[in-house]
């Protein structure tokens, strides 16, 4: 049923190249190399290479509640990859030395008590096998000090969170990155509609906002207003729970905006 579900999910994305979608603007705002290959709204996939030469390849689709995520090196090491079943989110790292089974019940209990329910402080739905020590591992590769400038970029082109939901992932997955290595990133624009704003604004050392610290992502979201999903992210780091908010554990990009 795992593969069955992926299946459809990159068949739907496949099929989507026939609807009307939002088109990027060609521009990588001075920032190196982003060729996508895929552009759609539920799949995003391309390559990244910096101005050393460094290079990343993705692969991201998402339609509702089914997730897939291939993250990969140019010497052909798997940093993430992500797959959805009927009862789970299943993430590996770095060559599957690490494996991480995430109950999706927990995943809808969280998000019906809200932000800082107890069942967010409750990981036991998160299930590990391996060596946790991959996750250190990864934070020390020049690839992942890279994902905050591949989701810069991508958010320059228009590939942002909103309007391409397939990139969430990624973009969260680079603002874990920036935050455990503390990589700060030059804004971008947020369009005047967007900036002017808030149903509901940031408070308490910006908390709820998308972004490295009170750096504003605007790509991730599509403005530096309150979002769910990355106050889920501030609980966890401000509670403590390393793994979910530092080591591009990419679980928070299971909770949306």
């Amino acid at each position: 049923m795992k593969n069955a579900l992926i299946a459809s999910l990159l068949t739907l994305a496949a099929c989507a190249a026939t609807e009307s979608t939002p088109t990027p603007t060609n521009t990588t705002d001075g920032n190196e190399g982003v060729t996508v290959t895929v552009a759609r709204p539920d799949r995003l996939t391309g390559t990244y290479v910096d101005a050393t030469g460094l290079s990343l390849t993705f692969d991201t689709a998402r339609s509702g509640d089914t997730f897939y995520l291939d993250l990969s090196t140019a010497s052909g090491h798997q940093l993430i990859h992500a797959e959805t079943t009927d009862t789970s989110y299943v993430f590996s790292y770095l060559d599957k030395k690490l494996t991480l089974e995430v109950d999706k019940s927990w995943v809808a209990q969280v998000q019906a008590e809200g932000d800082d329910g107890p069942a967010a402080k409750d990981t036991s739905a998160m299930h590990w096998t391996g060596d946790m020590t991959v996750l250190d591992q990864m934070i020390s590769m020049p690839e992942v000090r890279a994902l905050p400038w591949l989701s810069r970029s991508l958010g320059s082109m228009g590939y942002t969170g909103t309007k391409f939901p397939a990139s969430l992932a990624m973009h969260k997955m680079a603002r874990e990155s920036a935050d455990a290595l503390g990589i700060d990133l030059p804004d971008l624009s947020v369009q005047a509609a967007d900036a002017e704003y808030c149903a509901r604004p940031t408070a308490n050392d910006c908390y709820g906002m998308c972004g490295n610290g009170c750096s504003c992502w605007s790509w991730v979201c599509g403005d530096c207003c309150y979002h769910s999903g990355c106050a889920k992210h501030d609980s966890w780091c401000r509670n403590g729970q390393w793994y979910y908010c530092y080591n591009i554990t990419a679980v928070i990009a299971l909770f949306g905006c």
